[in-house]
């Protein structure tokens, strides 16, 4: 699935004394978004992604769990911009 990156927001990590990421995303239509903790196994997928994304960016490689939120375990890949030619 293709979606497109809106903003994000950090916090400190309750959990894991980490950084907490809430990354949210559209598809044009709906809003999802994910949760990444800098102290879990799946975090270096996602790291490059957090530290390089900026509004606009197409994702791929996205699952959308039942629930309408993107599954952590995802693996990130870099699509383009929307705003960019």
């Amino acid at each position: 699935m293709q979606l497109h990156f809106k903003n994000q927001k950090s916090m400190p990590s309750q959990k894991t004394g980490g950084t907490m990421y809430y990354l949210f995303f559209n598809d044009g239509k709906k809003s999802f978004k994910t949760c990444i903790d800098s102290g879990y196994r799946n975090y270096p997928k996602w790291k490059k992604l957090i530290e390089n994304i900026s509004r606009g960016d197409i994702v791929l490689g996205l699952r959308i769990t039942q629930s309408g939120l993107i599954d952590a375990d995802s693996n990130p890949r870099y699509g383009g911009n929307i705003y960019k030619n």
